[in-house]
């Protein structure tokens, strides 16, 4: 079994003479709930045509006996074909449904969209005087920043008549807005990845406020959350809600665009002008909906990023495949 293969490796791969199962699986975190793990996987397997597979579904139950206890709540892919020496195994961000395939070639799709819906991304949990950097990719999350901004006089001593406690307050506003551009100096320095607030509400308010528009637009969503119970832990929970929620509105907001080109454009709707377009070459970007599970578009996924296109999967769209053209292609 090789380590670190990707996409572009995968779907180089092509068996001649058999196949090559690919198997989505969901591990659950319950180990009672493993005893029927295997016997799903066979079940998935056969029901995708891989009766003539016993070999590599064997070499697949095998790993999973002996790996499912250290996959516990993740989404594992699955891709063996002992015709090419290919047996690999892929921890997928997220989570994705289960699923086999079987076919000439390994299907990639559920792993790209995966990769696509759960991108690495940054979280910054800030208030008037502290500021915590986070970056999140996958399970795994590490603090990339850390600062305490100046200490602000106690208001417990102010002046009778108050002005020494007004002049305390505007020493307290002057200290957070200064805590706040030196934080934002700090995102600003950080690379173009989707970025998540923490904090208390009207904080976060007054912060967003000042922020430049060049990490304004990166700005995925914010959360509430008290510092003092802001573990790393806690950070990544409460974040990954916000991150899901910014990949279905930028989904939904493809899907817009692209029934909203004009004529020439785009082509939806369509699956056969879809994949003249890809054999001529012609895609800028292809996007496909998740409802639809034809091995036909598993398929044209690897042709159109074997011609240099983007792909992006889409879970709600009223069509099974849609184009965006880099030019208009011969008619088939």
């Amino acid at each position: 079994m090789t380590a670190g293969i990707d996409a572009v490796e995968l779907r180089a791969k092509r068996a001649d003479r058999t196949a090559v199962v690919s198997l989505y699986l969901n591990i659950p975190v319950d180990l009672a709930d493993h005893r029927g793990l295997i016997p799903k996987a066979r079940d998935l397997i056969r029901s995708a045509g891989g009766d003539q597979a016993a070999e590599d579904t064997e070499a697949i139950t095998t790993a999973m006996a002996g790996g499912a206890q250290e996959w516990l709540g993740r989404t594992m892919a699955f891709f063996a074909c002992a015709e090419i020496g290919l047996l690999e195994i892929i921890s997928l961000p997220g989570s994705s449904p289960d699923r086999a395939v079987v076919a000439a070639k390994p299907c990639i799709r559920p792993l790209l969209a995966a990769v696509q819906r759960n991108p690495p991304y940054q979280v910054a949990v800030i208030d008037t005087k502290h500021a915590w950097l986070f970056g999140v990719a996958g399970d795994e999350i590490d603090t990339l920043a850390e600062r305490t901004g100046r200490e602000v006089p106690s208001t417990r001593f102010a002046g009778w008549y108050g002005l020494e406690a007004y002049r305390i307050e505007q020493r307290i506003m002057e200290l957070s807005r200064q805590h706040f551009r030196d934080t934002i100096g700090v995102l600003a320095e950080q690379t173009d990845v989707p970025l998540v607030l923490g904090g208390h509400e009207m904080q976060l308010s007054q912060f967003t406020a000042m922020l430049p528009a060049s990490v304004r637009q990166r700005v995925a969503g914010s959360f509430s959350v008290d510092l003092q119970t802001a573990t790393p832990g806690r950070v990544r929970e409460l974040s990954a809600p916000v991150i899901d929620g910014w990949a279905r509105a930028r989904e939904a907001q493809l899907v817009s665009d692209v029934l909203a080109e004009a004529p020439g454009k785009a082509v939806t709707t369509n699956l056969e002008q879809c994949r003249n377009a890809v054999r001529s070459r012609a895609v800028s970007q292809l996007v496909l909906a998740d409802a639809c599970e034809d091995y036909l578009l598993d398929e044209l996924t690897s042709q159109a990023l074997d011609g240099g296109s983007e792909v992006t999967a889409v879970r709600e769209a009223p069509f099974a495949a849609a184009a965006r053209l880099r030019f208009q292609p011969a008619p088939a």
